[in-house]
């Protein structure tokens, strides 16, 4: 059951990552993009006519929120696959035995850190700038 939960949410973030990305590059090989702002009636945005910098924003948007996800699939796995027998079967016993008050004493990796607040970030400006161009 542990491993299954594991191989859940690496594969989940791989394929979600991918369609993200996916869809953000089909828009760019096909010069238009419908873009849906909340509350607003969805537009086309294309790179050579109306809306061209909604067009990149949304389009790049896509693609690098799509690459991170993927990214951290991809990683999973690769660490995973990397690890010792012995570390293996540890991830996976705290992946199964850890509560929401028992992971509060251990401490997060400096690179997890980063890639959540690097997330968090390009989230932000990223909607920053959807909403100034609309």
């Amino acid at each position: 059951m542990r491993f299954l939960k594991l191989f859940l949410c690496v594969a989940g973030a791989l394929f979600t990552g991918a369609f993200m990305f996916l869809h953000g590059f089909n828009a760019w090989r096909n010069g238009e993009i419908v873009v849906r702002h909340k509350g607003k009636e969805p537009f086309t945005a294309m790179a050579e006519g109306p809306f061209p910098f909604s067009f990149a924003t949304e389009v790049w948007g896509w693609m690098t929120i799509g690459a991170a996800f993927a990214l951290l699939g991809v990683v999973g796995i690769v660490k995973f696959l990397i690890s010792t027998p012995t570390q293996r079967q540890a991830a996976l016993t705290r992946l199964d035995g850890v509560t929401l008050r028992d992971s509060r004493g251990e401490k997060i990796p400096w690179w997890a850190a980063i890639a959540v607040i690097g997330g968090v970030v390009a989230f932000f400006i990223y909607l920053a700038f959807r909403v100034h161009t609309s």
